[in-house]
């Protein structure tokens, strides 16, 4: 699971904050761990990396269920939404590179 949320429809390269949220699934032997990370910054298209990038969530050293991962994604996602990041873009497998949504935040949270 992985998206990018912006306060704007139209992000401008280097210019627009942006935090990218991620749920992945740990390596390694064992049961199957997963975790959240969130990191905050501005995307420059050009060197494909980040502009002043801080990771401000990663449970990747406790690792947890798929579940309680989950539940963790959920609730930071709906953090951003609330602070004005409504604007999700999520890679696309098909022709276009990204598409965006309007994401509601989860009021039981």
């Amino acid at each position: 699971m992985f998206e990018t949320l912006y306060k704007t429809s139209t992000p401008e390269v280097g210019k627009s904050e942006c935090y990218e949220l991620s749920l992945k699934m740990l390596q390694g032997g064992g049961p199957r761990r997963h975790y959240v990370k969130e990191d905050h910054g501005w995307w420059d298209d050009n060197t494909k990396k980040f502009i002043h990038h801080v990771t401000t969530l990663n449970t990747a050293e406790e690792g947890t269920t798929y579940e309680d991962a989950e539940a963790i994604y959920v609730k930071a996602r709906s953090n951003r939404v609330q602070s004005g990041f409504v604007y999700s873009f999520t890679p696309d497998a098909g022709d276009k590179p990204y598409e965006y949504q309007l994401p509601e935040a989860d009021a039981t949270l």
